[in-house]
């Protein structure tokens, strides 16, 4: 069964109501661990023995693949239910979690995480086809839905934000549901009994975080440094950063000075655009955003976007490879430049 955005809260409340075993899947890790434990606390319920919670790695079934099926159907010594997660997986072990599943009569539920997967993806095929299972995808905060988790964490901490401090965050993080939840635990920590957060704040607590790398790499392309935009992208890919959510920061920047243009056009200074951006430009970005500005006109910025935009497309299509896909286009606009 493959689940819709809307049914997501009613789900995560009572999860087994509607399904034997849920798969996690996307390109945001802490969003996948966050709905897991919350996934397994209302399976297990409160003081559950944590002998009837067992964890799987993808290697432990691949050596063994009959070992998921065996603790599926294994007995709680204690007493009460049990869950099985198991970590990592992917399509070489989708026979061995259909093997495991199939006709199995138990009361264990079972989780399972993966990475980003495709439509075409056959671990994902099984779960969304059958009635009983649960296919939910993790997919990173942007939009409406990152200022709704910004907000809400904020609030936990008895924070606020103002629309400059929101704004900022909301273009720095995002990309990965655990890293933007201890980013606002250590604001809040930073903040002690004040509760207006400020544009200030939030530009000296978060400036230098993990989104850092993907700010560079737009500044790289708009300036049109194919050879540096292709160090930094193998460096963003090793470190796990997901190519979808390269692209999406490339069509925000180049959209940003696409902005930028028409307040160039209007009779303002490179300097007085770039200060005119909302949320501001970091300062140590400041001369690569006034060069790109005078190597772009309006005209080759909106065909930049429309090349990311068309790109994003085939990537949540299943490209096949993904990397090679968003490292083309990349590599494209570099080239765009001039």
């Amino acid at each position: 069964m493959k689940l819709t955005a809307r049914d997501i809260t009613a789900f995560l409340k009572s999860p087994d109501a509607t399904s034997s075993a849920v798969l996690l899947y996307g390109p945001d890790s802490g969003l996948i661990r966050e709905r897991s434990r919350a996934i397994a606390a209302t399976v297990l319920g409160k003081d559950s023995d944590p002998l009837n919670r067992v964890e799987l790695a993808s290697e432990q079934v691949k050596a063994d693949p009959a070992s998921l099926r065996d603790e599926l159907g294994a007995l709680s010594l204690m007493g009460g239910r049990r869950l099985v997660t198991l970590r990592d997986a992917g399509d070489k072990l989708a026979g061995a979690v259909e093997s495991a599943l199939t006709d199995l009569k138990t009361t264990t539920y079972l989780i399972v995480e993966a990475e980003e997967l495709s439509p075409s993806s056959s671990l994902r095929k099984f779960f969304e086809s059958e009635p009983r299972l649960t296919a939910l995808a993790c997919y990173r905060d942007e939009g409406r839905g990152l200022e709704d988790t910004l907000k809400s964490a904020l609030a936990a901490h008895g924070l606020r934000a103002n629309g400059d401090a929101m704004q900022y965050m909301l273009m720095h993080l995002g990309n990965d549901r655990g890293v933007t939840l201890s980013e606002i635990s250590k604001i809040a920590l930073y903040m002690g009994t004040e509760k207006e957060l400020t544009l200030e704040t939030v530009m000296l607590l978060i400036g230098h975080n993990a989104s850092e790398g993907l700010e560079d790499i737009c500044h790289l392309v708009a300036c049109g440094n194919a050879k540096e935009t292709h160090a930094m992208l193998a460096r963003l890919l090793h470190e796990g950063v997901q190519p979808v959510a390269i692209v999406r920061a490339l069509l925000r920047h180049f959209q940003r000075l696409e902005l930028a243009q028409t307040y160039l056009s209007a009779g303002q200074s490179p300097d007085q655009a770039i200060a005119a951006l909302r949320p501001p430009v970091f300062f140590k970005y400041a001369p690569p955003t006034r060069r790109a500005l005078s190597l772009w006109n309006s005209r080759a910025l909106a065909q930049a976007g429309n090349l990311m935009l068309k790109t994003e497309r085939e990537l949540k299509s299943g490209a096949l490879s993904p990397a090679l896909v968003a490292g083309h286009a990349l590599l494209q606009a570099a080239r765009m430049v001039g």
